[in-house]
């Protein structure tokens, strides 16, 4: 039974990051078509466009 819920919550949790995901793709494009020039588009751009950490080594 232990086996059965530990599946359980981690497709739930597979599940539930995957809509996180889809949503935040939607605001994503909402954004850049909706507000190109105004604040929190340049906002939203900058924030996207900003360079990933590197790991240290």
């Amino acid at each position: 039974m232990g086996c059965l819920r530990l599946l359980f919550f981690q497709l739930w949790k597979v599940l539930l990051a995957a809509l996180v995901a889809l949503v935040l793709a939607r605001v994503d494009s909402y954004v850049e078509r909706r507000h190109p020039d105004s604040a929190p588009g340049k906002a939203w751009r900058a924030y996207r466009g900003r360079p990933k950490k590197e790991p240290r080594p």
